[in-house]
Parts: structure tokens; C-alpha cells; sequence
């Protein structure tokens, strides 16, 4: 079995988790916002759950009790990779492909156009997570580093997290490098394609530093993550239902 990631503020049951088929899951509660911490066993961030073991399934939906999927794969790699075992499952399933923009040289950058392709959509996202039933959600890409790094940027950024807060969560994601190098080497191994030095799967490694590049770039065209969501049709109602939603007040680890 694969020790998932874990933010280290969660209950100790989770944090301890072993899954059979997930590298990159951990839960984002306990991130520290202003007024409270984002809510233990609420929103959830991980790699695909076509990855997912019957058991690993019925851990989620059972014990932390799941209520909705948010896949940010492209229709293509749904396709190929398919749902894995909760496609079965009694759980609202939403599709939210992440389009590419032109290309671009950084990361940062990609993070940065991402949150501006698809603004409309994640603000939709946003709206649907306020919804107390819709809740406990899992966000997931592929290996739910880029894509699911930057959603989840912008989830605590509208929930209250510092930049701090929010490039540590992502940082998170190095402990899977090794286990996720290892899933992608076997996969080209089993389609006969060559297999690339590890230099190849070291690029990706998620440091602080590029998610506090992208910050940047948002704080630089749109002030913050909150005029961020102004530009998509967010309404500060609406984004006030979304902190009520997934924030905790009576947290101890709030935000200064």
C-alpha cells in the first residue's frame, strides 16, 4: 500500500491512511484562514481516482463519506484512463476539464492562464462547493500536482488563506514525486514506449517558489484571489457562502 500525502493538521486517522492505488491524496482542512481553519474531512485534493482500489473507494465514500467528485481531467484522459471504481458509486460526479491556453515558458505562467481560461467555470465550481450537500468534495486531476494545485490555490485563497499557507499545501505534493515517477515509468514500460531519464519526471517537482510566482501574477492583473472572482461573476454573497461552507470559525489555527 501507498502512504498518501497528508497536511499534518488533519485528524490522525487520515493522516495515517494508506491507500492502495492514490499518491497525491490529502485532506485540506486545517489550513489556517482568517477566522478559523479550513474545515477537517471537508474538501479533499488528490490524484486520479481511476487510481482508486475497491477498498480505497469504499474508504472514501464510506468513512469520509464523499459526496462529490470534481474531475479536472481533459475528456481524452477520462477516456483513456476511465473513473476507476467510484464511477459506480452513489457520488455527484462533475466534470470540469481544465483548458490549455497559448503556451507559455513557466509553470507559474500555465498556473497563472489557467485561472484565466477557465475563470467562469471554476467560478461555478465555487458556487457548487457552497452548497453544504455538495460537501465533502474530492478535486482531482492526474497526478493532482498542476491543475489541481492551481484550483486548490484558488479554494483557499477565497476561503482566507495567506500566500504562505497556500504554497506550503502545494509543496505537499513533492512526497509523491518518487511514487508517481514509478506509476508513470511502469505505464510506458506496459505500452512499449521508451522510458525517460529521471531528469524528465524530476521537472515537475512542485516548490514553493512557483506557486508564489503565480500569486504574483494574480495579485499583479486582479489584486488578489478575491478580484479574481469579482472578474468571473463572483459576488462577495457568494463568495462569503463559500468561506461559511468550508471554513471552520472555531478553529485554533487561524490565519494572523
Amino acid at each position: 500500500m501507498t502512504a498518501a500525502t497528508s497536511s499534518g493538521s488533519s485528524d490522525d486517522a487520515l493522516a495515517s491512511r494508506e491507500f492502495d492505488g492514490l499518491v497525491n491524496f490529502r485532506d485540506l482542512g486545517g489550513i489556517p484562514v482568517r477566522g478559523g481553519a479550513i474545515r477537517t474531512a471537508t474538501l479533499f485534493r488528490s490524484d486520479s481516482l481511476s487510481y482508486a482500489s475497491v477498498a480505497d473507494a469504499a474508504y472514501l465514500t464510506d468513512d469520509l463519506g464523499v459526496a462529490t467528485i470534481v474531475d479536472l481531467r481533459a475528456d481524452a484522459e477520462v477516456a483513456e484512463f476511465g473513473r476507476g471504481p467510484l464511477e459506480s458509486a452513489p457520488v455527484a460526479y462533475v466534470s470540469l476539464p481544465v483548458v490549455d491556453g497559448p503556451t507559455v515558458d513557466t509553470r507559474s505562467d500555465f498556473y497563472f492562464q489557467m485561472l484565466g481560461a477557465n475563470g467562469e467555470a471554476l467560478a461555478d465550481l465555487v458556487r457548487r462547493l457552497s452548497t453544504p450537500a455538495v460537501l465533502p468534495a474530492i478535486v482531482h486531476c492526474h497526478i493532482g500536482c498542476d491543475r489541481t494545485g492551481a484550483v486548490s490555490a484558488m479554494l483557499l485563497g477565497l476561503a482566507g488563506a495567506d500566500d504562505d499557507a497556500i504554497c506550503v499545501d502545494y509543496a505537499r505534493s513533492s512526497r509523491a514525486n518518487d511514487a508517481i515517477r514509478e506509476r508513470a515509468i511502469e505505464r510506458r514500460r506496459s505500452l512499449g514506449l521508451p522510458i525517460k531519464d529521471r531528469a524528465y519526471y524530476d521537472a515537475w517537482d512542485p516548490r514553493p517558489e512557483i506557486m508564489a510566482a503565480t500569486l504574483s501574477l494574480v495579485a499583479r492583473e486582479w489584486g488578489d484571489m478575491a478580484g479574481w472572482a469579482r472578474t468571473y461573476g463572483l459576488t462577495d454573497v457568494e463568495v462569503a457562502a463559500f468561506r461559511n461552507a468550508i471554513v471552520d470559525p472555531n478553529s485554533s489555527t487561524e490565519a494572523t
